[in-house]
């Protein structure tokens, strides 16, 4: 079951998951006399995490109450996220939440949507 901050926000509907590469910033310079560059490492940065699913409610109410919820957690702060396989992503910013689909009926209400976290090593 996915959560972020422990809260189960994404439990009502399928969602997957898909974690980025790490991006390492490497500073590239050159030395009067010296053929070629030096690279300083200057270490790692951050990931994208793409979240993509479905989230489902009995009335349209809950629905946007669970809507509302995710879009709270666009507040710039760190957040720890779990992904349906138990895989942890300490330190993430929630960046992006974007509903995808209209709001649907059939079996209550649901509607598709995307989030983007940036992970921060």
């Amino acid at each position: 079951m996915s959560s972020l901050d422990t809260q189960d926000l994404f439990g009502s509907g399928p969602c997957s998951f898909v974690p980025g590469s790490w991006e390492r910033q490497i500073d590239w310079r050159g030395f009067a006399g010296l053929d070629g560059l030096v690279g300083i490492d200057m270490g790692l940065r951050s990931r994208r995490i793409v979240q993509q699913g479905r989230l489902q409610a009995d009335t349209i109410q809950l629905l946007h109450q669970q809507i509302s919820t995710i879009e709270s957690m666009l507040d710039g702060k760190i957040h720890s996220l779990v992904d349906n396989r138990d895989q942890s992503y300490p330190r993430v910013v929630l960046e992006h939440f974007e509903q995808t689909s209209p709001i649907q009926t059939g079996r209550g209400f649901w509607c598709e949507y995307v989030i983007h976290y940036l992970q921060l090593p």
